[in-house]
């Protein structure tokens, strides 16, 4: 499986990095990236995990921080 994202998947991600950089640091704002990271590689590795939507689609959380990556 492939792996791209949407131009406003990218700009969330952008805006979640800004936000934990101004607001508690680098160090978080790594870690959130790489959580997506972890995110996306098991995602690519494993297209069935997550849970269930409409139109076939599927989400699948982060560990740590409140956001969830829908494919």
């Amino acid at each position: 499986m492939n792996f791209t994202l949407h131009p406003g998947a990218e700009q969330d991600i952008a805006s979640a990095l800004d936000f934990y950089s101004e607001q508690v640091g680098s160090a978080v704002a790594g870690r959130f990236l790489e959580e997506f990271e972890r995110v996306a590689k098991l995602l690519t590795e494993h297209p069935g995990i997550g849970t269930p939507m409409a139109k076939g689609r599927r989400t699948f959380p982060f560990k740590v921080f409140p956001y969830s990556v829908v494919c």
